[in-house]
């Protein structure tokens, strides 16, 4: 039986802990909405699409596990490039100033690198907003 890839957009329940907290519950965005920026950036035709790849992306990667781009793309269905941008957005302030790793895997001549999130409770921006 060959496994099904998610649609675009979709994450499934087995990516994703039920527990896994949403990007908007962290205490950096109780007072502010993410604004995304860009020469092609309109408002009304990509704040849901951009807001929905960073929640799905950061649902993800919450656990702290390592991943590549396209472990990425399997689990949450959303283009490479767009997973790459939101976790570069991951690691602005206005996103939550995470720290995002990143690593080759294996041998580096090969160019394959994998990514990590610090959990929230790791994240030094999120601590000092903590209550």
């Amino acid at each position: 039986m060959v496994a099904m890839r998610p649609k675009r957009g979709q994450l499934t329940h087995k990516s994703v802990p039920l527990s896994a907290p949403s990007l908007f519950d962290l205490p950096c965005y109780r007072h502010a909405t993410p604004r995304f920026d860009g020469s092609d950036y309109e408002p009304a035709m990509d704040d849901i699409r951009l807001t929905g790849q960073l929640l799905r992306v950061f649902s993800l990667m919450s656990d702290g596990a390592w991943r590549t781009l396209r472990e990425i793309e399997d689990a949450t269905g959303d283009p490479s490039a767009s997973i790459s941008a939101q976790l570069r957005h991951l690691r602005k302030d206005r996103f939550g100033g995470h720290r995002v790793e990143k690593r080759s895997r294996g041998m580096r001549i090969v160019g394959l690198f994998e990514y990590r999130l610090d959990t929230p409770h790791e994240s030094p921006l999120i601590s000092r907003y903590a209550p």
